[in-house]
């Protein structure tokens, strides 16, 4: 299925296919719909994802942002028993 509509031939891809491409289930992509994360259009009652979307979304960094250690000395916090 193709948006006839877009000069850069993006395709439309259901919900199905954008979770086998992310290597995800189904109710994830939903998940990521929902929370804004990849956008989406609904006709009638079913989603559709177009690639450009999920090319943006496999190309995001993961996991938390680098944060340099500060070189100033802070207490440990681990103490000798005695």
């Amino acid at each position: 299925m193709t948006d006839s509509g877009s000069d850069d031939n993006s395709q439309l891809l259901s919900v199905t296919q954008t979770a086998r491409l992310l290597n995800v289930t189904r109710q994830r992509v939903h998940d990521l719909i929902k929370n804004g994360q990849i956008g989406a259009c609904k006709l009638g009652r079913y989603y559709y994802i177009e690639t450009v979307e999920v090319e943006r979304y496999k190309n995001q960094p993961t996991g938390k942002p680098y944060q340099p250690r500060s070189t100033t000395s802070k207490e440990n916090s681990i103490y000798n028993c005695q």
